[in-house]
């Protein structure tokens, strides 16, 4: 397309040159020449003007700006994609995620965590129900070694909390035995009011949801490095 208008160019050129040969009455080219020349150094306008073909680029860059946008806010608002377990047994997973103080030859994932009322070890009704989940996830998998983590709110002493974190983990422990898991599957440790799952800014207001969210048992899973 460019080459034919380039063409029509020439031609409508030549056209123009032509009728001015004529129209001066030039008997010899080197004249006809020497005359544009001297007109040119003049200054006076020669209606001999060369088009410049460019090409317009600016709709070109107006798209290509449009598809990166296009592109980055699909990348912005495309959804993350979801994680599927591959094992059934796996799909009863509460929470995973990597706990302190696993042994240099382990690490410890956490399984799930069952709460308890304040100052007290003893399971809840609902409590069995969820543990009972987690036994089914055991007996599934028998090769698999857990450990109970307990954990209490602020309000208390040290040596108390100690005691009840200890407790608290235990009965957990004694349940899952109770359910036909080998005693030897299963270790205990309690952390008392360290390290607790929500800080709490009123230590003294035990209804608050970061106090029961720290009155609890931790469900690890041993896994070994």
């Amino acid at each position: 397309m460019l080459q034919k208008e380039l063409n029509q160019e020439n031609k409508e050129i030549k056209n123009v040159a032509y009728d001015l040969y004529k129209k001066h009455g030039f008997k010899d080219g080197n004249d006809y020449v020497d005359w544009l020349e001297a007109e040119r150094l003049t200054g006076k306008h020669i209606p001999l003007i060369f088009k410049k073909h460019r090409p317009n680029l600016f709709p070109v860059i107006v798209g290509l700006l449009c598809i990166i946008i296009a592109i980055l806010l699909i990348m912005l608002f495309k959804p993350a994609p979801k994680m599927e377990l591959s094992q059934k047994s796996m799909s009863e997973l509460k929470l995973v995620m990597l706990v302190l103080d696993p042994r240099a030859d382990e690490k410890l994932v956490a399984f799930g965590d069952t709460h308890f009322a304040f100052d007290q070890s003893t399971l809840t009704p609902e409590a069995q129900v969820l543990l009972d989940k987690d036994i089914q996830f055991l007996k599934e998998n028998p090769k698999m070694n857990v450990r109970m983590a307990g954990y209490t709110s602020a309000k208390g002493t040290e040596e108390v909390n100690q005691k009840l974190s200890e407790d608290r983990a235990n009965a957990v422990r004694n349940y899952l035995v109770e359910k036909g898991i080998k005693a030897e599957r299963i270790s205990v440790i309690g952390y008392g009011r360290t390290k607790p799952a929500l800080y709490e800014v009123s230590p003294g207001d035990i209804n608050s949801p970061e106090a029961k969210a720290n009155m609890r048992v931790l469900f690890e899973i041993v896994v070994k490095k």
